[in-house]
């Protein structure tokens, strides 16, 4: 005698199995194309997915400021080293790097020039000014600010031509318990640093842009877009870049991919807008430095 209750079980079994991996194969593709979308958003007048890729030498495996100075010349610090190297746009397969020693080993984040000087940021908070930085024999250093705070961390320093100043950014700093991001000024007409934070960025607005209540936001990088007037600042944790004004209102939110960008730590424009964006050593066996022309939307 047949025994139809145990076929139709068995009917029931395959169809409700059959089922839970459909759910599950669209569950995959829902999320693969959620994971596609949150890396294809580009600032205005990028394309952030295609880049011109060039391999950094050894020297700058621990590339962690670059700035931009003409066509053929490019200023960047290392992490430790108190150098400040030169890469050469023109040939980028030079590896030499002509370089010059302003200080002893430090935790050195970003790099900016303004006229004749350079000013290295230290992750305390600290800011020093290089002068006659061309001389290996006659470079002069000297520390121009200091915020106060043991337990501030800083990666980006830009500089605002409009204000005649210096802007640091928190990466990470006491009392902002992952609510806001601070910036300071450092007033380059009276080298006076305001320890007072010149603005603050709400870091509820990424994350409303971003649709993502948990998101990270510490600023590693940044810069002013001499195109749009804008801040670019690039965090490498949590894989972001956020386009704000220059008083601190978030216009721009969107995720970068962590291949492109395994760890990036410097920004920087060239005056016709080109952005340049640097990576230290991290999963890849060399750092890079990434270039995307700037292209004038129609």
């Amino acid at each position: 005698m047949i025994n139809l209750n145990k076929n139709t079980k068995n009917v029931e079994v395959k169809m409700k199995t059959l089922l839970l991996w459909m759910l599950f194969s669209f569950f995959l593709v829902s999320l693969a194309g959620c994971e596609s979308k949150r890396i294809t958003y580009t600032p205005t007048g990028y394309n952030i997915t295609e880049p011109e890729t060039y391999e950094l030498g050894a020297k700058l495996n621990e590339i962690s400021g670059i700035c931009w100075v003409n066509d053929t010349v490019m200023l960047a610090n290392n992490d430790e080293s108190g150098k400040i190297f030169a890469i050469n746009l023109a040939d980028m397969k030079d590896f030499e790097y002509r370089n010059v020693k302003f200080g002893s080993k430090d935790d050195y984040e970003d790099i900016v020039k303004v006229d004749s000087s350079i000013y290295i940021l230290i992750s305390t908070g600290q800011i020093m000014k290089i002068t006659n930085y061309k001389s290996r024999d006659s470079v002069q250093a000297e520390l121009v600010a200091n915020l106060e705070g043991k337990e501030n961390e800083f990666e980006s320093l830009y500089y605002d031509k409009s204000e005649n100043s210096l802007v640091m950014l928190c990466k990470n700093c006491h009392k902002e318990k992952d609510k806001i991001r601070s910036a300071y000024r450092f007033d380059l007409s009276t080298n006076t640093l305001i320890d007072t934070p010149y603005y603050q960025i709400d870091m509820d607005e990424i994350r409303k842009k971003l649709d993502d209540s948990r998101q990270e936001f510490r600023p590693s990088a940044a810069a002013v877009n001499p195109v749009d007037n804008k801040v670019y600042i690039v965090s490498s944790v949590g894989k972001l870049m956020v386009v704000i004004n220059k008083k601190g209102k978030v216009e721009q939110a969107f995720g970068i991919s962590g291949i492109m960008f395994p760890q990036p730590e410097g920004i920087s424009f060239a005056d016709n807008g080109d952005m340049y964006i640097s990576n230290e050593v991290a999963t890849e066996p060399r750092a890079t430095l990434l270039k995307f022309r700037y292209t004038k939307p129609h």
